[in-house]
């Protein structure tokens, strides 16, 4: 079945005969051309200029993206002469919106011009122009001016229903605000409907805490429930995100079951788009009907089609799932077309009251066809939006007898934040077979009019066999071939909360085994790893597939054991177990010498990992070096040995042995007598700096490949989208309570926004309305640290240095000394302890830059170089930054956490990576972990590998809405230490020197002593990165080496180039959003046409 077609199913609606429902279409469209004759008799001069200029925006492509980026990203800055520049790079981009009138474009073209020398004159215009547009569908939310629209629409005949918008509700502050401004409406006279959406009054909803969520969201609609029921107001239950709606369908039924609310009149909107409607339509009316039965009064259903489909589209191909809606508009609208047809019968109609919310003059018209067919007429309405094709509304009002008009309405310093509605509204009204699209060229019997004619006729039909199941209850289906990241878990699937909830129960810690003998660990592993390595890269990624299946189907538990053992809130742990199965399946199928080249295994590798991570991370150190036919020997982390035990097993259930694989639960000396052992091929660390520094004192020879520290920042310039900003740093600075070594432990603001008191205001809401509080309580977002803090962190968490102010001051909560509320300091000084210090915890330091190339250079400046993001919608901004910063990952407008595998491999630069740096995740991890060798004879071929791989950019997701690009960056220099002046290996460096661009320094043994090589190493290591050698150098050379922050590859040139030029480079993810709310973006900035 081709992905156009409809997917359908017989469902269990009765309907009447064919002859019967092909009568009610025609009856339906006869009235619908007589509506549109009608409203095209009666539309005003005014109004068929404005449906011109619409009709033509839908053949402007290039004006659609104009105006998209106009609404969106002109005004972002507060100065008006960087808004002015903002407006003149759109215009030489896209040029004049050809849709506007000639008189328009002149003045456009001369108030570009004009920007230049009058900034503040010229925008001021602009921003009142833009509002005034804008003020047919967003009507302002003073009070004054609100009242002049309510009693102006009341006197023509339409009554209001009401929506306050406003700023974007990060924090309990503005939801607290918000549910005020919906209580003032409903006290005033002049109001009498209003439509709120439960995200507007409670802004920490979490599905896996269910029961604590819904009554918080029934705490908060009871007042207005009551203030409604006591002035006669009408209080309707918006939807938007699919995540809401269970939610929002059991507060509603909850609270009206309640005996208070036994005679309240409300209401609730369904979406069209989704299939899972229909059942919850049918719910509610037999529940509806129970009611009125029992005396209570009827409600009221809403039915629209559904605003939020991009956004959906885009949160299912992040996660791995179905999109909720329906994958064709013609499923759409035979699902709106059921809806209407089941809520027009006359024993559902007494007992919910219909509202019938579209312009689709088809589908008013069959909504008056059927309510006067059933004898329903009093108890459905029809609903239109303010401001969308006014001459039509009156039309229908005239012929349905009333009308209830849609109306968002925004105070003007928050008008800004409105923006995401008028996006939605103008994507909406140019979407390819949408009704509003045809609209403003339609005439009877026009093309336009022939068109919808069709669609209408065939989804009335259709009605009987679109399918009603939830496409978000069924897995994607993915190509058997190739590798897909493994879907996270869906929350709003009752099924998933129940299986968490199911093991957690069920969950109890299991005694750990004693710490095994040394020596007969390392004489098992080394004897055990020929048979392993000589079963084959397909034998053993046979194995590694099973235990990428026992992982997912034994998720639950992995997540009920990181809850209790590594103290992570349960979205945080689900993350982290696809992150394991997904290093499973990607190095199965990584793994392997390149043509030409053969691989041997290294010997016994240790892992040494981490507690902050404690399942992936050894997971994807473990795998790794067993897909390169290694041994592995792993140390985890005491404090949460629990979930490193449950690992070893998984792999060993898999098929893995025993012998090969070994669990070695050490601290202190054991450790350290395990690395110093030569049996020990190398160790893979993930920790602090500090730690990997003492490993290599402790055997300097030993290869060491370990992820370390990060001090990571986020800029965030005046030409950002400042809410999506405050909403990504949040969650970037305190997930994990600030443990991830991505975290964002600094905010570096340009002086606009970290002047701004709003934007001050919004991050201390939004930081300080997270719950902290033990992982067991499912609210929780930050949870208890794994170990108390230590000197670096409390001092983070309890001191403020010269300058520095708490905008939120980090509290200990109870008795816990591990449990710690977030904390903001502001007024962190360039150079200072904080700004250069990674403390690892909840605690975050914010900058003041004076500009965006200061803002990079402190990014820059730590010793670490980890992850690093900008926040910014001007593209110039990010082209500019993402040459100049100095970071391993990369991230554009998004958090700079949650790195995905082979999405965005990870892992750092500077301090933050010992060894070859290669990522964890991405294409060349599994290879580092085998010495390669090349036939004698072997030429190279630089040249082709570095046009073939090495220059491009590599995005192998291939995601719609956001960019993953791969790339290859030149390091500082490159050392070479060679024992004797060996002419083939030295024309091999000197090729990729010249090939990668990174510079090469010489030194040869025989002709400069240790001594003397030690003494210079620290100049030649200010112009490189990498000390090379070809076999082994004493101590001495390797202490130096480490001392002058060098990274040390042993290893022979080759002429491969796939893997040789991959020594002279440095990895780089660049990950970045390419959408606004939902609508594709290029990736320059633009709106893709």
């Amino acid at each position: 079945m081709s992905p156009s077609q409809p997917v359908i199913r017989h469902a269990s609606t009765s309907h009447p005969g064919a002859d019967g429902e092909a009568r009610t279409a025609e009856q339906a469209i006869q009235l619908a051309e007589h509506l549109l004759k009608r409203a095209l008799g009666q539309q005003s001069a005014g109004e068929k200029r404005e449906a011109e200029r619409l009709g033509r925006l839908m053949n402007d492509p290039q004006g659609r993206a104009f105006t998209f980026a106009m609404v969106d990203e002109v005004f972002r800055s507060h100065d008006a002469s960087a808004s002015a520049k903002r407006w003149r790079r759109l215009v030489a981009l896209h040029g004049l919106p050809q849709y506007l009138p000639l008189a328009d474009r002149a003045l456009m073209g001369i108030g570009a011009a004009g920007s230049l020398i009058l900034p503040n004159v010229v925008m001021k215009a602009v921003a009142a122009r833009l509002r005034a547009d804008s003020a047919r569908v967003i009507l302002p939310g003073e009070r004054e001016p609100l009242h002049r629209y309510l009693a102006s629409r009341k006197e023509a005949g339409f009554r209001v229903n009401l929506n306050h918008l406003g700023e974007a509700v990060l924090g309990e502050e503005e939801a607290r605000r918000r549910f005020e401004a919906v209580l003032a409406h409903l006290a005033d006279p002049a109001v009498e409907y209003i439509s709120v959406k439960i995200s507007a009054i409670f802004s920490q909803i979490h599905l896996i805490a269910w029961d604590e969520t819904l009554h918080a969201i029934q705490d908060r609609l009871r007042p207005l429930y009551r203030a409604a029921q006591k002035d006669g107001k009408f209080v309707n239950l918006d939807m938007e995100e699919y995540r809401d709606l269970a939610l929002t369908l059991a507060a509603f039924r909850g609270l009206l079951d309640e005996p208070e609310f036994q005679q309240l009149r409300a209401g609730i909107a369904l979406q069209a788009y989704l299939p899972d409607s229909f059942s919850a339509m049918q719910e509610l009316t037999q529940w509806a009907r129970r009611r009125v039965a029992a005396g209570g009064a009827p409600v009221k259903i809403r039915l629209v089609k559904g605003a939020n489909l991009a956004m959906e589209k885009v949160e299912a191909e992040m996660h791995g799932w179905h999109p909720a809606p329906y994958a064709t508009k013609a499923e759409t609208d035979a699902n709106f077309r059921r809806l209407l047809d089941h809520g027009c019968r006359p024993e559902n109609a007494m007992a919910v009251r219909l509202g019938v919310a579209s312009h689709n003059l088809f589908d008013v018209a069959l909504a008056l066809t059927l309510r006067e067919q059933n004898g329903v007429r009093d108890h459905v309405e029809i609903e239109m939006l303010e401001g969308m094709a006014n001459h039509q509304a009156r039309a229908v009002r005239d012929a349905a007898g009333a009308m209830l008009l849609y109306a968002p309405a925004v105070r003007s310093h928050d008008f800004l934040s409105a923006m995401a509605y008028l996006v939605r509204r103008l994507d909406e009204n140019t979407a390819p077979e949408n009704f509003l699209r045809d609209m403003f060229a339609m005439r009877p019997g026009s093309p336009e009019w022939e068109n919808q004619k069709r669609r209408f006729i065939q989804g009335w039909r259709d009605r009987h066999i679109v399918s009603a199941d939830s496409r978000r209850s069924r897995p994607l289906e993915l190509p058997a071939s190739g590798f897909h990241n493994a879907p996270d878990t869906d929350f709003t699937q009752p099924s998933a909360r129940a299986a968490l909830q199911e093991a957690i129960h069920t969950w109890q810690p299991v005694p750990l085994p004693a710490l095994p003998d040394l020596e007969t660990t390392l004489r098992t592993a080394c004897s055990a790893q020929n048979d392993w390595e000589l079963l084959g890269v397909a034998g053993r990624a046979a194995i590694i597939h099973r235990a990428a299946d026992i992982m997912e189907q034994q998720r639950f538990a992995a997540l009920a054991c990181l809850r209790a053992d590594g103290k992570k809130a349960a979205g945080d742990a689900d993350g982290e177990v696809s992150e394991a199965i997904d290093f499973a399946r990607y190095y199965a199928r990584t793994a392997g010498a390149p043509a030409g080249l053969a691989a041997e295994a290294m010997g016994v590798i240790a892992v040494v990992s981490p507690w902050n991570f404690p399942y992936a991370i050894p997971a994807g150190g473990v795998l790794a070096a067993l897909m390169a036919g290694n041994s592995v020997i792993l140390k985890p982390a005491r404090a949460t040995g629990q979930t490193a035990w449950l690992l070893i097993n998984q792999l060993w259930q898999a098929g893995v042995p025993r012998e090969v694989l070994h669990f070695f639960p050490c601290d202190g000396q054991a450790g350290r007598k395990m690395l110093t052992d030569e049996r020990v091929a190398a160790c893979i660390l993930t920790g602090g700096y500090e730690t990997a520094r003492k490993f290599q004192s402790w055997r300097p020879s030993l290869p060491l490949y370990a992820e370390t520290s990060g001090k990571n920042a986020l800029v965030i310039t005046a030409q950002a989208d400042r809410e999506l900003a405050i909403k990504d740093l949040v969650r970037s600075a305190f997930g994990h309570s600030g443990q991830k070594c991505s975290a964002a432990s600094l905010a570096i603001l340009e002086a606009e926004v970290y002047d701004d008191p709003n934007f001050r205001r919004q991050l201390r809401d939004a930081a300080a309305s997270l719950h902290a509080g033990p992982a067991s309580d499912p609210r929780s977002i930050v949870t208890p640290l794994v170990n108390p803090p230590g000197k670096d962190l409390h001092r983070a968490l309890t001191t403020l240095d010269a300058g520095e102010e708490w905008l939120l001051e980090p509290k200990q909560l109870s008795d816990d000394p591990c449990l710690w509320s977030p904390g903001i300091k502001l007024g962190v000084k360039p150079g200072s302890w904080f700004h250069l210090t990674e403390c690892f915890g909840p605690v975050l330091g914010v900058m003041r830059a004076d500009s965006l190339a200061q803002a990079t250079e402190w990014q820059n400046a730590t010793d670490f170089g980890l992850t690093a993001g900008i926040h910014s919608l001007d593209p110039d901004e990010i082209s500019w930054w993402r040459d100049r910063v100095r970071a391993g990952n990369l991230y554009i407008n998004r958090p700079i956490t949650g790195a995905i595998v082979r999405r965005q491999p990870f892992g750092g630069w500077k301090k933050s990576c010992i060894g070859p740096g290669a990522k964890a995740g991405g294409p060349n991890y599994v290879m580092s972990f085998c010495r390669l060798r090349e036939a004698n004879g072997a030429t190279p071929d630089y040249a082709q590998a570095w046009q073939n791989h090495f220059a491009k950019d590599h995005d192998p997701s291939a995601l719609a809405c956001e960019s993953n690009i791969f790339r290859y960056r030149p390091c500082r220099g490159v050392i070479l230490r060679l024992d004797t002046p060996d002419e083939h290996f030295i024309k091999l460096a000197r090729l990729a020197s010249e090939t990668t661009g990174a510079p090469l320094a010489l030194s040869i043994r025989s002709e400069e002593s240790d001594t003397a090589f030690i003494a210079r190493l620290p100049a030649l290591a200010k112009q490189a990165e990498f000390l090379r050698t070809l076999s082994a150098p004493g101590d001495e050379v390797l202490h130096a080496a480490f001392e002058a922050s060098l990274n040390w590859i042993n290893a022979p040139i080759l002429c491969n180039g796939r893997v040789e030029l991959a020594r002279w480079l440095r990895e780089q993810s660049v990950s970045q959003t390419l959408h606004r709310y939902g609508q594709i973006t290029a990736q320059n900035g633009a709106p893709r046409s």
